[in-house]
């Protein structure tokens, strides 16, 4: 019996450290299995793609010329800068993106100033409020271009109503005007995202801090600045980022629109990049074209975070 029991402890103790290393093998395995299918869609969904770009930036190819690729290293980036057409697109993204953004933030923080504020029907005014933020782009501008259309179009109607023009006006005639229209079009779409971002960092402040600043005797202004601002500033920033990230891509609402015109006026960056690959066929430069403005949206978002960090600094 002793010598039974003394044969298990010893299979026992063989078994223990087999155990042990199993054990710990699931331990570090098991991590690794879980980001396996995120780390698969990475590569294959965005490094794979990323380097392919990159390697046909660097070639001469237009498959509606044939199969035929020419290696031209970095000759098509050096026309990139010579490129007139290209700067003048650049110029265009960069009044997309400010002339959208700015009135996007200003207009979402005040609706979510005021749907913060305990009222009746609050959850159905939400609901509206939010509602364009659900709609594409592509139907986005359609609706637009019929309520800016020079002989139907609402936006007209009322202007003559209200005597503020005495003609109806062509607004997709002038790059001024036009400007202006894809503008409006796009604050209306994209300030709710703004509302939703900055809405939620409003419901985070402690009432607490309100409070103590009106016994200080801060006034509606003061709290504003010095409570609501800095609270709120994070999600500002993130939020601003990634709009004008986002609308420097835009392409849908601004071509369903303009189509790039008046005489190019609205040719932004990734319209321009649009036009050479699918309307030139010019795969290699196009794919130049998209190397260029990623690294510009690189270098802008570490610009920003830098900036954030430097102001935020005591």
């Amino acid at each position: 019996m002793a010598e039974t029991s003394a044969t298990a402890r010893a299979a026992g103790a063989a078994r223990a450290p087999r155990e042990g290393w199993r054990r710990a093998l699931r331990r570090e395995a098991t991590p690794w299995a879980m980001v396996a299918p995120v780390v698969l869609l990475v590569g294959t969904g965005v490094l794979f793609p990323l380097a392919y770009i990159v390697l046909l930036g660097s070639e001469s190819y237009s498959p509606y010329l044939g199969p035929q690729r020419e290696w031209v290293g970095l000759a098509n980036y050096a026309r990139v800068l010579g490129d007139a057409a290209f700067w003048n697109a650049l110029v265009a993204s960069v009044i997309w993106v400010v002339g959208s953004v700015v009135p996007q933030f200003l207009l979402g923080l005040g609706m979510a100033l005021v749907l913060n504020e305990t009222f009746r029907g609050r959850g159905l005014v939400r609901t509206i409020v939010l509602a364009p933020w659900a709609v594409s782009g592509v139907v986005t501008g359609f609706i637009w271009l019929w309520l800016f259309d020079g002989t139907i179009g609402v936006v007209n109607d009322l202007l003559v109503r209200m005597q503020v023009v005495d003609a109806p006006v062509a607004w997709g005639i002038e790059s001024g005007t036009t400007w202006l229209m894809v503008f409006v079009a796009n604050a209306w779409r994209g300030a709710p995202f703004f509302a939703i971002v900055i809405l939620a960092a409003l419901q985070a402040i402690d009432p607490a801090l309100y409070e103590a600043a009106s016994m200080d005797g801060a006034t509606r202004w003061q709290r504003f600045r010095h409570v609501t601002l800095p609270m709120i500033l994070n999600a500002v920033v993130i939020s601003t980022l990634l709009r004008a990230l986002w609308t420097f891509n835009f392409i849908d609402l601004l071509w369903t629109m303009t189509r790039g015109g008046p005489a190019g006026a609205t040719t932004t960056l990734p319209i321009y990049i649009f036009d050479v690959i699918y309307q030139k066929g010019e795969f290699g430069y196009g794919a130049a074209l998209s190397v260029v403005l990623c690294l510009i949206l690189i270098a802008f978002s570490a610009a920003y975070w830098q900036l954030n960090r430097l102001t935020r600094m005591p």
